[in-house]
């Protein structure tokens, strides 16, 4: 059974050892961070999870080395305070037989308020165990959500139907939107076609339009983590003027009333 402090195996739910590395891989599938032994490592690359950042134990052990030491001083103080109330209750049923016994109570009343004194102290240090232990937890809460948030954008960029969508978009959005109207006005609608090119970040997306008599040639660049988007235009000059088209293309996507409009639906940018 898994302590307080424990770690445990996601795969074979195996209590980690002291000093034992974990490592955190996430499920693609689930979505979910799943904590592994250093021997189930290879059974987690099996079943093609991503490896994470390895998982913090600060928390664990900041908590862990609090526990103990409340518990020991605890149980120092309460020992203590047995005693001397055992003693005190002694000293005064023999008060009366022997004037060394006023002797023992004083030396008995100053251990007590030494270790009242001491008994604040420990207050103190646990009330600043648990403060750094909430400011640990917190901070790791934030990681956490960071780290999330960073997966799940990079889940939305590897969808190259969303970041389609999301070019359009950003296109339908710019100036060179009224370029593309302007040609439309003295060529009629043009075809269009996005693509995703290469899987390297910023994910870049082509936006090209056609006409018979030539087209225009964009590039987005796309960082949902960073959220920027940058759209290039890749005919020198940017003077609206129509280039020769190196090559046919089948488009598809649209140019409804002035804007780009892919199928079945664009997403809204995040």
């Amino acid at each position: 059974m898994a302590g307080d402090g424990d770690i445990q195996c996601g795969l074979c739910r195996r209590n980690l050892l002291t000093g034992e590395r974990p490592h955190a891989y996430l499920d693609a599938k689930s979505g979910q961070t799943v904590t592994v032994c250093s021997l189930c490592v290879e059974r987690a690359e099996r079943n093609s999870w991503q490896l994470l950042d390895e998982v913090p134990v600060q928390v664990a052990a900041i908590a862990d080395d609090s526990d103990r030491t409340v518990r020991l001083l605890k149980a120092q103080v309460n020992a203590l305070q047995s005693q001397l109330e055992t003693a005190v209750e002694t000293i005064e049923e023999t008060r009366d037989h022997s004037s060394s016994h006023e002797t023992e109570i004083d030396t008995l009343a100053a251990r007590l308020t030494d270790a009242e004194t001491e008994g604040a102290a420990l207050r103190a240090a646990v009330a600043e165990l648990e403060r750094r232990l909430e400011q640990t937890q917190h901070a790791l809460e934030e990681s956490q959500a960071a780290q999330q948030t960073v997966m799940r954008a990079r889940r939305r960029e590897a969808d190259e139907v969303y970041l389609a969508g999301i070019a359009a978009e950003v296109f339908n959005r710019a100036p060179q939107a009224a370029t593309i109207g302007l040609l439309v006005g003295l060529h009629g609608t043009p075809a269009v076609r996005i693509d995703v090119d290469g899987i390297e970040l910023p994910r870049q997306v082509h936006i090209r339009f056609g006409w018979p008599q030539g087209g225009r040639d964009y590039r987005i660049d796309v960082d949902l983590v960073a959220r920027r988007f940058d759209l290039v235009d890749l005919v020198p000059g940017g003077d609206g003027r129509l280039v020769e088209l190196t090559a046919p293309f089948h488009p598809n996507a649209e140019w409804i009333d002035g804007r780009i409009v892919t199928a079945p639906a664009e997403p809204t940018m995040m």
